[in-house]
């Protein structure tokens, strides 16, 4: 699952960095500033065109922007793994782990 909250984190600091207004960022992005507020606060899932607009706006790297956006999130992965086996039935827990233990092996 990828990390909204922290592509969006990065993309403020490197707002930030360059000392841009939301506003200038989002005029220039071509899209709202309310929209880039919550691309900020990491609760919309934006497009990679839209990522890239606001990239070449801050003259960031996108790939940075990105870059273990997914990876960094393990913590809610290990979570939603721990749900989903609790919400098995009994007998299918033997079967969950061992499907668990080969993907671990791939």
């Amino acid at each position: 699952m990828t990390d909204y909250k922290l592509i969006g984190s990065r993309i403020k600091a490197a707002r930030e960095a360059k000392k841009l207004t939301q506003e200038l960022t989002a005029e220039h992005s071509g899209i709202t500033t309310v929209y880039l507020s919550i691309i900020e606060n990491g609760k919309v899932h934006p497009t990679l065109d839209v990522l890239h607009n606001i990239c070449s706006v801050l003259e960031c790297d996108l790939g940075a922007i990105l870059l273990n956006s997914v990876s960094e999130s393990k913590e809610y992965q290990n979570e939603k793994v721990l749900q989903l086996f609790h919400a098995c039935s009994p007998n299918v827990k033997p079967v969950a782990l061992e499907i668990l233990e080969r993907l671990s092996k791939l």
